[in-house]
């Protein structure tokens, strides 16, 4: 079997490892074989050999295989622009011909010769990817559809998964949740949902929270849907986020100017590098690109611009601390700016990922394992690090496929409305009528009414003999146990 298309190209040029979603190759019939991972191992007929040139195989993939923008980059800086215009010129209203020429100057930032003339062609394919609003690139007569900019262009796949999991209309299902519910019961949830949040966001940074840090974060939460799509990704905006969140002494005034790096020190003081964060001078590049990507994607469904705007964050790693909240906070706020919750509605997403926190640590290793296997980097004794080869390095950065980190967010959003959200309100509703009903029985303080609610929740409609004796001495055994069953009868608790 010939290796064809994106292998043929890593082989030529010997790229710098890149994501791929499929391996193609020419031989005798038509196969093609999913993998567990979702990559797809597709054989091709003879009568689908490109050529020998590498354009060609640019083409090849282009036409056959998901794109990758990085590999692009890699392979476009090693071919001289003549090369190229040679190329275009055999076919100057050829619609892939036109395609790499545009593709070429914007990745390269090289400037072509070669005139060519055509109807407009989409520079993706709207069927195989999610792409922009277009701007008309008369050059090239290409409808510029990419998510982005040169300095950071993300590329989502249309892949079978991602289009099942966008099919439930899970917007309608909150509005639908929260018109059933009653104004106070509905305020009472989110109050809680924040407070939910909050600690679960932390403890996914196996970090514990309390006093004027909750109180900070509280107060960010709540603020969720109050500012445009426009305005979420500007710098000083951040930077207040930032300070908000974090310790004062670990607050930033500006995105970071030092190389940072995700890690683990070892017993023997060694450090265990997990991911290495852009250098500080792609930063910028990368975050004004990530605001591009908010003014270019409006109208693509909206779980999809949180995940890239998320995890396109948390990769750029812009502070020195609180990029992982800010990160899950971001997905609230955009979620929120698109109208696809309500304003002060926060689902628990943190909730969804400390549930299974292997599944998020995949999510991200999908990413920060390619970075590993690109980044030549040393580090000194101090723990300070320094990248090698930025210019070979930086394309991993600035041209993520984040389709599985789409898919994975919808599967967060499924979770907290389907799951999470409605039993919030369910447990609320048979709070109040537990509440009432022990009223009843015996009229305790609030405070001590809202601790025995909780006792009897956390213990399956009982109070231990334990807690009876340290904190309810005064209630007698026969009120306890009437206590107990109008517990279970507001729960429907079984045995």
């Amino acid at each position: 079997m010939r290796t064809v298309g994106t292998l043929r190209l890593i082989e030529e040029f010997k790229t710098a490892p890149v994501v791929i979603g499929q391996s193609s190759h020419i031989a005798g019939k038509r196969s093609s074989v999913t993998k567990p991972d979702g990559k797809t191992e597709e054989v091709y007929p003879k009568s689908y050999w490109p050529g020998d040139a590498p354009l060609d195989h640019v083409v090849f993939a282009l036409k056959h295989e998901p794109v990758s923008l990085d590999l692009l980059n890699q392979v476009f800086t090693a071919l001289p622009e003549r090369e190229v215009d040679r190329f275009i010129a055999t076919n100057p209203t050829g619609k892939y011909a036109r395609r790499i020429g545009f593709l070429y100057e914007q990745l390269t930032s090289r400037t072509l010769g070669t005139k060519v003339a055509g109807n407009f062609v989409s520079a993706l394919d709207e069927k195989r990817y999610f792409t922009g609003r277009p701007r008309l690139d008369q050059r090239w007569r290409v409808r510029d559809n990419l998510l982005g900019s040169a300095g950071f262009c993300p590329v989502v796949r249309r892949t079978p998964a991602l289009l099942r999991k966008l099919a439930p209309d899970y917007a309608a299902e909150i509005r639908e949740l929260s018109q059933k519910a009653s104004p106070q019961l509905l305020n009472r949830a989110i109050h809680y949902l924040y407070r939910k949040e909050t600690k679960a966001s932390f403890e996914i940074e196996h970090e514990t929270v309390g006093g004027a840090r909750e109180l900070r974060f509280l107060q960010v939460l709540s603020d969720v849907g109050k500012v445009q799509a426009a305005d979420l990704l500007v710098e000083p905006r951040l930077v207040t986020l930032q300070n908000s969140i974090v310790d004062s002494r670990y607050a930033n005034q500006s995105f970071r100017t030092n190389q940072n790096y995700v890690g683990q020190t070892l017993p023997n003081l060694q450090e265990r590098i997990h991911y290495v964060c852009p250098p500080p001078a792609l930063v910028k590049t990368l975050m004004a690109g990530l605001r591009t990507f908010m003014l270019r994607s409006n109208g693509i469904p909206s779980p999809i611009r949180a995940a890239v705007v998320g995890f396109g964050f948390v990769y750029t790693h812009p502070f020195e601390d609180g990029n992982g909240r800010l990160h899950r906070l971001l997905m609230h706020e955009t979620l929120a700016s698109d109208g696809y919750t309500d304003p002060g509605v926060v689902l628990p997403l943190s909730a969804g990922i400390l549930r299974e926190p292997h599944r998020y640590d995949q999510t991200l290793e999908s990413f920060s394992q390619t970075v590993l296997k690109r980044v030549d980097y040393d580090l000194d004794t101090r723990g300070r690090m320094v990248i090698k080869n930025v210019g070979r390095a930086s394309g991993v950065w600035r041209y993520p496929d984040l389709t599985v980190h789409a898919e994975y967010t919808l599967d967060l959003i499924e979770r907290a409305v389907r799951h999470d959200l409605p039993n919030e309100l369910d447990v609320l509703q048979r709070f109040d009528v537990a509440s009432q009903a022990i009223s009843e029985v015996v009229d305790l303080p609030n405070r001590k009414l809202q601790l025995l609610l909780r006792l009897l929740h956390q213990n399956h409609g009982k109070l231990s003999k334990l807690k009876r004796k340290s904190e309810f001495p005064e209630l007698t055994s026969n009120e306890i146990n009437r206590i107990e069953r109008t517990f279970a009868g507001a729960f429907v608790l079984q045995d």
